[in-house]
């Protein structure tokens, strides 16, 4: 029992190093890892947007090698002229982003733990306790009978009902394995810091490409939840861009046509039913015109050939600003592949997607709700101005910053 202790003590201080921006505070912890369920990459895209477009500071690295089975997420080589120039190793990496009001949060990023996933709970526990967290948040796609040209709807779990704001009741119990983003809330949940599960309904014929569309939609939801002002542009112009796309191939096949029809149609009536169930199903089979599988194929036929000629271009000149050349050879492509769908032939594996505008925020009504959760969590008191809050959060954050201001009297 004595060397299991010690040997849980040696884990637990081996599992990170400290960054930079050690011993910073944040109230909001936001998690996603790769290789766990996230359909469309909507979890994926969300992160990456934020660490790109916010001031990022690490908080700490852990350590790869106790956390993640080179097998599974294998470093990727770098070789210029017959040399090997660099050699990228995967990590797992805590870092601290101030969002575009100036309101301090952890993202926890990178590849899902292989191994040792209670040692690497605790040493995520100890950072949070540290940074005074009081909320987490986590990001993932789910594949849905949602069409892509309705907004996409968010839903929530959480490890307390009272976070929850209204939305369509589920059908059943659903029974799945579990994510490290859900062990890891529950085990914050245990110390008091509870956790919200934000799941983005992709297109299931979009499932396995990017989707950007529903990362858009879930910063938003997130933005709306917690009174944060994340930036969500890039994602809805990449969308808006490639959906006209895709919408030019379903137009040409009527079949398809007909299936997105019987799904916009079965969206409708659940949007407008005052007492609907759980979303995340297909509808009837008399109501699609095509299989699953069909649609899919015809739509991945697309997405491989994009795919493809995007390699190409890539393999045969290393200059980023002939994207515009790239755009001509899709369109190009867009030609080709309406002809073989007119002849009838759908096949392949999908690469990348398409999207469109940012789904509709929450209605007052559920804002509001939050609002209260959120108040109560903190401990904050009557404290409903946002602004007054995000100076409140960036002050404790970092003391220097000067002094949060006092409720006015208006």
């Amino acid at each position: 029992m004595a060397d299991n202790t010690l040997d849980q003590f040696l884990d637990d201080r081996e599992a990170y190093d400290d960054g930079p921006a050690k011993g910073a505070r944040a109230p909001i912890l936001l998690t996603h890892f790769d290789g766990a369920m996230d359909a469309g990459t909507a979890g994926h895209l969300a992160i990456e947007q934020l660490l790109h477009t916010l001031d990022t500071q690490r908080v700490a690295t852990f350590e790869s090698d106790m956390f993640i089975d080179y097998r599974s997420h294998r470093p990727v080589m770098n070789i210029d002229d017959w040399v090997t120039t660099s050699l990228e190793v995967p990590e797992i990496a805590l870092d601290l982003v101030y969002d575009d009001a100036g309101v301090p949060l952890l993202v926890l990023h990178g590849p899902e733990p292989d191994a040792k996933w209670e040692t690497f709970v605790r040493a995520v526990s100890h950072l949070a306790e540290q940074a005074g967290v009081e909320i987490s948040f986590s990001l993932h796609g789910i594949p849905s009978g949602v069409p892509h040209t309705r907004p996409t709807p968010v839903h929530m779990h959480a490890t307390d009902g009272s976070l929850l704001p209204e939305q369509p009741q589920m059908s059943g119990t659903m029974r799945f394995p579990a994510p490290m983003t859900s062990f890891l809330q529950s085990h914050l949940a245990s110390q008091g810091i509870d956790g919200v599960t934000m799941l983005a309904a992709v297109p299931y014929y979009m499932s396995d490409t990017q989707y950007p569309r529903a990362a858009s939609a879930l910063l938003t939801s997130l933005s709306d939840y917690a009174d944060l002002s994340l930036p969500v542009g890039d994602l809805e112009r990449g969308a808006s861009e490639e959906i006209d796309q895709v919408t030019q191939l379903i137009e040409a096949n009527e079949e398809v046509s007909r299936t997105i029809a019987a799904l916009e149609k079965h969206y409708d009536a659940l949007a407008t039913a005052s007492n609907s169930t759980e979303t995340f199903r297909l509808p009837d089979s008399e109501s699609s015109a095509m299989s699953a599988e069909d649609i899919t194929e015809t739509i991945e036929e697309f997405l491989r050939t994009r795919s493809q000629r995007s390699a190409e271009a890539d393999a045969t000149s290393a200059n980023t600003d002939e994207a515009t050349q790239g755009d001509e050879e899709d369109q190009v492509t867009i030609d080709d592949v309406l002809d073989r769908l007119k002849e009838g032939s759908f096949h392949a594996r999908p690469a990348r997607g398409a999207e469109s505008e940012s789904s509709a925020r929450p209605s007052q009504g559920q804002r509001e709700t939050v609002e209260d959760v959120l108040r109560r969590l903190r401990d904050r008191g009557n404290d409903s101005e946002a602004t007054e809050r995000n100076q409140t959060l960036r002050h404790r954050a970092d003391p220097t910053w000067g002094p949060p201001q006092q409720p006015s009297d208006d």
